[in-house]
């Protein structure tokens, strides 16, 4: 690659706005808050359970992307102080919606416990670790303003800031050294920060390395300055350490400014994407690594556990391991592929897949008719998992009494009769119709992602809250997480409107008057008649 190949960053930071990324972003912002909801079991179902890469590695992303179009074009257009200044204002604003998140949200837990109005015997300001906010005053608060004290939950807009303020020295090498130079700083950055990681990991182990992991982690103290401190009361480093994360913003940042190829549609591209993406998920997903799906004793179980542990370094989150920075980069492939040329099914909508052949639909309505009574009916019902349990005893896939094997049956047999019954009509309404109206939605919440991002985390305690008043329950659930969506789809179109400055719009027939030919007032007489009048 040369430093002359591809478009300009001007050229990139004119373009239009690409659809994917507000979308990607909004379906962030969307699982972001189920993820930090308290006991929500939807969470059993975000990308973070099937794969290394998660909603935090998508939002930063898609946010370096989003700074190549919000900061390039004042780098390119307006010179490299300008640029920098510009990039001075926006950490100013992240770091004060940083502080103003954890007070909102500490305040309201330490409130639930002051009226007892949260669930008894339960301490709020435990979960997220608040407490040394209200015993430690003077320290907490020394620690929060400095970025010192990080606590879980309230750490991924230091991450965020930090690697920001990276913005004007990676544009100045990009101008001094071209593509190759940020690209030299990228890799070697995040390499330096893994070499912190490891060190920092192997003195917590407490084991006597192997020779080559002795030398690994002697090497990465060099960089221990890299794992900066997170907490005063303790020496928990920063979890989403941005010596490391910058790799994953920089790579969208790259890709938006045009000093990375968008890669080529390639058959077997797609086809190795998705098979890595598919050999990750044993060893990602907790019902199989931890012997739920399978029995512990198999030797395959103890393998994918093992093979688990020992790979950790390449996987994990705070120094994002080479393994979920591939995963990420396999997911994001896949996606955009199957949203289409600069996300064309997001603007097109889909085309509805037939119902399934009369064969099937009299198999379909068999299983359902069979497994009634074991699905709906508790006296029936109750005898469901010794079903299952018979079937896994015979063909040990899972235990029988952790997955209801009849009731996915039959949830799948009404929904392929279900699909056939609507007809094409509401077939083409789903699949097309409601896409292009959900899609502007989400979009819409992934253009104001910072105070969507604000609001979701004291929204997501608060709805944790809720749950333990009302209970757990599926329906409460659901009425839940639908009800902070809306709420972060409110706020989105709130801040558009705001952002908009409506109050600076001239009324209508002003504009008029002063549009009108020669001058003319808004009766139709010109200015000066009427003055001389």
């Amino acid at each position: 690659m040369s430093t002359t190949g591809g478009p300009t960053p001007t050229q990139a930071a004119r373009a239009p706005r690409d659809p994917r990324l507000d979308f990607f972003r909004g379906l962030a912002m969307f699982i972001i808050l189920l993820a930090h909801t308290p006991g929500n079991t939807w969470t059993l179902w975000i990308p973070a359970r099937f794969g290394f890469s998660d909603a935090a590695d998508i939002f930063v992303f898609c946010s370096g992307m989003a700074s190549a179009l919000a900061f390039g074009a004042v780098f390119t257009r307006h010179g490299w102080w300008m640029g920098a200044a510009r990039i001075a204002f926006r950490v100013w604003q992240v770091y004060w919606a940083h502080i103003g998140i954890f007070l909102i949200t500490a305040i309201m837990l330490f409130s639930i416990d002051h009226f007892g109005v949260g669930l008894e015997g339960k301490k709020y300001i435990y979960a997220p670790y608040v407490v040394p906010f209200f015993s430690n005053t003077g320290e907490a608060v020394l620690g929060l303003m400095t970025l010192t004290w990080v606590p879980g939950l309230f750490d991924i807009l230091p991450m965020y800031l930090v690697v920001l303020a990276m913005i004007p020295l990676v544009m100045a090498l990009h101008r001094f050294g071209g593509r190759w130079a940020v690209a030299a700083y990228v890799v070697g950055l995040w390499l330096a920060a893994n070499l912190a990681g490891w060190s920092r990991e192997m003195v917590a182990w407490q084991v006597d390395p192997a020779p080559w992991q002795a030398a690994v982690a002697e090497l990465g103290s060099a960089f221990a300055w890299m794992n900066l401190p997170g907490n005063p009361f303790g020496d928990n480093p920063w979890f989403f350490n941005p010596f490391a994360w910058q790799l994953i913003f920089f790579t969208g940042f790259s890709f938006r400014m045009g000093w990375l190829p968008a890669p080529k549609v390639r058959r077997w591209m797609i086809w190795l994407a998705v098979a890595y993406v598919v050999a990750v998920v044993p060893f990602a997903w907790f019902k199989i690594h931890d012997g739920l799906y399978l029995p512990r004793d198999w030797a395959v179980a103890m393998w994918i556990a093992d093979t688990r542990a020992a790979t950790e370094p390449f996987w994990w989150k705070s120094w994002v391991g080479p393994l979920r920075y591939l995963h990420l980069l396999a997911l994001a492939y896949v996606a955009c592929i199957a949203v289409g040329p600069m996300g064309a099914r997001l603007s097109q909508g889909l085309t509805p897949a037939g119902p399934a052949p009369r064969w099937g639909l009299g198999l379909a309505a068999a299983v359902a008719l069979l497994t009634v009574p074991y699905t709906y009916i508790d006296e029936i019902k109750a005898l469901s998992p010794a079903l299952d349990q018979w079937f896994f005893t015979h063909i040990p896939l899972a235990p029988g009494d952790r997955i209801g094997l009849v009731q996915i049956v039959h949830l799948v047999a009404v929904i392929v009769l279900v699909w056939a019954a609507i007809g094409p009509r509401a077939r083409n309404w789903l699949a097309h119709d409601l896409v292009l109206m959900s899609v502007p939605v989400i979009r819409k919440v992934g253009t104001q992602s910072l105070a969507v991002f604000m609001v979701s985390i004291p929204l997501a305690r608060f709805n944790g809250w809720l749950l333990d008043m009302i209970g757990r329950e599926v329906w409460s659930r659901a009425g839940i997480n639908l009800a902070g969506f809306a709420a972060l789809i409110a706020v989105a179109y709130t801040v558009a409107w705001f952002k908009g400055q409506p109050w600076r719009a001239q009324p209508a027939a002003k504009a008029a008057g002063e549009k009108a030919p020669g001058g003319a007032d808004g009766r139709g007489q010109p200015r000066l008649a009427a003055m001389r009048a």
